[in-house]
C-alpha cells in the first residue's frame, strides 16, 4: 500500500519529449537524492506504483530497470525492488572512470601508442537498447560510431559507441578519427563520472575476424557499458570487443569481514 502518497505523486508530462518511464525514473531519483528514499527502503509493488500514477506496469518496469542499471536500485527476486544502501565501511571505493574505461589511457600506461581508424559514423535513431539505456525517446536522433582501436598500430579492439545527439551538439566523424571520445566529450563539458561494464567471453565472427586480423572463432572478451554524468544523465552506450590474445583486464578483490 502507498504511504505517504506524497512520496510517490510524480508529475507527468505525456506531451514530453521525454518519454515517461525516464519521467518516473527521475522522480524517484530525485526521492532518493533527497533522502525521502532511505537507504535500503522497500518500493511499492509495480502494480499499486503503475495504478497510483496512471500509467503501464510496463512503463514501471521500465523505470525500476533504469534506475536498477544505474545501481540506485535493487531488485531481489521474490522480494521486491530496494534502494541500494551505500558501500559498508572498508568496501574498496569506485575505481576512476578512466581507468576503468578509457582505451587510450589504458594504452598509454602499458608503454603503447593508441590509435583509431572510423569504420562507420552516422547519425541516426537509437535501437531500443540505445533508447532505453541512454533515456532518449525512439524520435530522437543518436551518433553511432564504430571504430577500429590499435596500439602500436596492432589492432586490438573493435569499439561501438552510441551517444545521444542532442546532448552532445554537433559532431562529425574527423572529431572522433584519432582522438578519445572521453577526451572530446570533456572539452564539451561532458565528462562521465561513473559506468557499469559488464563482461563476457564470446568468438570472433564473420564480421570482426577480418577486422581484427584474426582466425573466426578466435577469443574475444566483450563489454557492453553505460557511462553517466554526474548529473544521472546517461552519455554513452558502448559494446566493445577485445582480442583475447592481446587484451585482459585485472580486478582487485577485497575478503568480507
Amino acid at each position: 500500500m502507498l504511504s505517504p502518497s506524497s512520496l510517490w505523486t510524480i508529475p507527468l508530462d505525456s506531451a514530453s519529449a521525454t518519454p515517461v518511464y525516464v519521467q518516473v525514473a527521475q522522480g524517484l531519483t530525485q526521492r532518493i537524492d533527497s533522502g525521502q528514499l532511505r537507504p535500503g527502503s522497500a518500493l511499492p509493488a509495480e502494480r499499486d506504483l503503475a495504478a497510483h500514477l496512471g500509467v503501464s506496469r510496463v512503463t514501471i518496469r521500465q523505470a525500476l530497470a533504469l534506475l536498477a542499471q544505474q545501481g540506485l536500485l535493487t531488485r531481489r527476486h521474490g522480494s521486491g525492488t530496494f534502494v541500494t544502501p551505500p558501500p559498508r565501511p572498508g568496501d574498496l571505493p569506485a575505481r576512476t572512470l578512466g581507468l576503468l574505461s578509457s582505451f587510450s589511457e589504458d594504452v598509454r600506461s602499458r608503454g603503447q601508442q593508441p590509435g583509431a581508424r572510423i569504420i562507420s559514423f552516422e547519425r541516426t535513431r537509437p535501437t531500443p537498447q540505445e533508447a532505453m539505456s541512454l533515456a532518449v525517446s525512439p524520435s530522437e536522433t543518436v551518433y553511432r560510431l564504430r571504430r577500429l582501436r590499435t596500439a602500436d598500430g596492432e589492432p586490438l579492439a573493435v569499439e561501438d559507441s552510441t551517444i545521444p545527439a542532442g546532448l552532445v551538439g554537433p559532431l562529425g566523424a574527423d572529431d572522433v578519427q584519432d582522438a578519445s571520445l572521453y577526451a572530446l566529450l570533456a572539452s564539451r563539458g561532458l565528462s562521465p563520472t561513473r559506468a557499469i561494464r559488464h563482461l563476457r567471453a564470446v568468438n570472433a565472427d564473420l564480421t570482426l575476424a577480418p577486422i581484427l586480423g584474426i582466425p573466426v572463432g578466435a577469443a574475444l572478451l566483450t563489454t557492453d557499458r553505460v557511462s553517466w554524468l554526474a548529473d544521472g544523465r546517461p552519455i554513452e552506450y558502448a559494446r566493445a570487443h577485445y582480442r583475447g590474445d592481446r587484451y585482459d583486464f585485472v580486478m582487485e578483490l577485497q575478503g568480507g569481514a
